[in-house]
């Protein structure tokens, strides 16, 4: 039976995954797979996420102002909870804070999620061009501003991460980067790309040079460790490291 808490049971660490009602916020649930279109990581007393404006703090209770519903999910490793002697969440702090300091370097919106999602799929070609040129358009005017593109689920992938090894969470399958690996091969080995293929290629290069940090289509399709950029709402939520702790009260 699923509980419901109040902002006042949340604890440092604490991830946040949001059911959105936007057209946008809907689409990324369906091509994603989960409820989820949007998530941030709670430092005590605000949560840290990645917006239009930058990587931002600010209140639960205006975070989850335009959501249907916001569940909390917890890190827990051999059994343990993070903010246990044995899992002090200081690391994890730390990061969360380093990244709020470059509050103007990255940005996200979800056109670009979106975006990285539907590369993968065969969609008309109408609608596949009008998404990927939305979120070109977007990335286009970040790096304009001198920012970078990071994903919402990517923020909080890396709090984690690169806390330490001890923190970094699990990820079932590396989805996202496995099918983006293989449309990379598919479309490689064609003679002639076709006009949705056309459109597919020149997102991946311009993502590629927004994030500078890209892997190569070999390293894609190695097993191991998730690459941060790849890393969606659904992969948090399937995470064996996060437990689901309940569903937030929302504030009257």
């Amino acid at each position: 039976m699923e509980r419901d808490i109040g902002i006042h049971e949340l604890l440092p660490c604490d991830i946040l995954l949001y059911h959105g009602y936007s057209t946008t916020s809907r689409l990324i649930q369906w091509f994603d797979g989960s409820e989820y279109s949007h998530s941030s990581v709670f430092n005590g007393s605000v949560v840290t996420e990645a917006v239009p404006e930058g990587v931002v703090q600010r209140s639960v209770s205006e975070s989850m102002a335009h959501t249907e519903y916001v569940e909390v999910y917890r890190l827990r490793k051999k059994g343990v909870f993070v903010g246990s002697p044995e899992l002090p969440a200081e690391p994890v702090l730390r990061v969360i804070s380093h990244y709020a300091s470059l509050h103007d370097r990255f940005a996200y919106e979800e056109v670009v999620l979106l975006a990285l999602l539907c590369t993968t799929r065969r969609l008309p070609l109408p609608f596949l061009r009008g998404i990927l040129d939305s979120a070109a358009a977007v990335i286009a005017d970040m790096l304009d501003e001198g920012k970078q593109p990071m994903v919402c689920s990517e923020l909080v992938y890396r709090c984690f991460a690169e806390a330490s090894p001890a923190y970094r969470l699990r990820i079932r399958g590396v989805d996202l980067k496995s099918r983006i690996a293989g449309k990379l091969v598919e479309l490689e080995s064609r003679a002639l790309l076709s006009p949705s293929d056309r459109v597919v290629l020149d997102f991946f290069r311009l993502y590629a040079a927004a994030k500078k940090v890209l892997p190569e289509k070999e390293d894609l399709q190695m097993p191991g460790e998730p690459e941060a950029d790849f890393v969606t709402p659904k992969d948090l939520k399937r995470s064996p490291d996060l437990v689901k702790i309940g569903r937030l009260i929302r504030p009257s």
